[in-house]
């Protein structure tokens, strides 16, 4: 298995629009063709392609949001993460966040990421917890979770 995180582009954003989670997951993340038409016109999103042995298996992207009303702190967040539905249960997730998490850091100021989860969703919960994400609270019905960089 080798895991690599590269920017999404006009060459490979295709393919990360048709990758997708199974069924039962739909409900806990955005699609990766609405991703990225939020990062095409909002600032400071950044999505990337997983690969795994050079190809697409999954996205990730983090944004930074100035404090706000909905939340009071200057923040990166883990907004979207998903493996594709064929791709699921080999680790490639696990790698891919060790990966996200050791090689971006964008701002050395802000020193958390944050990032929110349906309160159902068990497996993803498990996944951030062992990777040391402690839950900070509940916004807009997601469990917020948080860590340092």
């Amino acid at each position: 298995m080798m895991i690599e995180l590269k920017p999404v582009t006009k060459h490979n954003y295709m393919t990360v629009v048709d990758l997708n989670v199974h069924p039962h997951q739909k409900d806990y993340v955005a699609s990766n063709g609405l991703s990225l038409l939020e990062a095409n016109y909002e600032s400071d999103k950044y999505p990337f392609a997983i690969y795994n042995n050079g190809d697409i298996v999954g996205f990730i992207m983090c944004s930074y949001y100035a404090a706000d009303d909905a939340y009071p702190i200057d923040s990166w967040w883990l907004e979207r993460f998903m493996i594709d539905k064929d791709s699921q249960g080999n680790g490639i997730g696990r790698q891919a966040l060790s990966l996200f998490l050791n090689e971006f850091r964008p701002d050395e100021q802000v020193d958390e990421l944050r990032l929110g989860v349906e309160p159902e969703n068990d497996r993803a919960i498990k996944l951030y917890e062992s990777f040391g994400f402690v839950k900070e609270g509940v916004v807009e019905g997601e469990i917020v979770y948080f860590r340092k960089w």
